[in-house]
């Protein structure tokens, strides 16, 4: 049988490592109180060449295409804007296909429009809803 000394220690190891696990969750999807909603079950999309688009999972992961190569990746909230991070992309060679939008780092959303900025901050482009 455990001994009060060693249960309090173990009781303060549990207490720690739930404040440690709660605070790792701070970068997971949602965590900022951001509502995801008007991200979710939409795809943004141009009329641009090859129509680009991008999709937002509630995993935490996205999905789309310059209107030619594939790209996906996870996203994370930062404030206000969503902060991509990418994982995988196609690398096919399309005639007349601007592939601006594999240079997204964030994007926000402005009404029914998703504004794409790149890692300076500078605005690359927009898709609508």
């Amino acid at each position: 049988m455990m001994n009060r000394r060693r249960m309090a220690a173990v009781m303060s190891l549990a207490a720690s490592a739930t404040l440690i696990l709660a605070g790792c969750a701070t970068n997971a999807p949602g965590a900022n109180d951001m509502d995801l909603s008007p991200y979710l079950d939409t795809t943004f999309s141009s009329t641009e060449a090859g129509e680009p688009y991008v999709e937002f999972g509630e995993n935490g992961r996205f999905t789309g295409s310059d209107g030619c190569n594939g790209f996906g990746g996870e996203y994370e909230v930062d404030g206000d804007v969503l902060v991509l991070n990418p994982g995988f992309t196609t690398l096919k060679a399309c005639e007349g296909v601007d592939g601006w939008l594999q240079h997204a780092k964030t994007v926000a959303l402005d009404g029914d429009t998703l504004r794409v900025y790149d890692a300076a901050g500078d605005e690359l482009g927009t898709l609508s809803r």
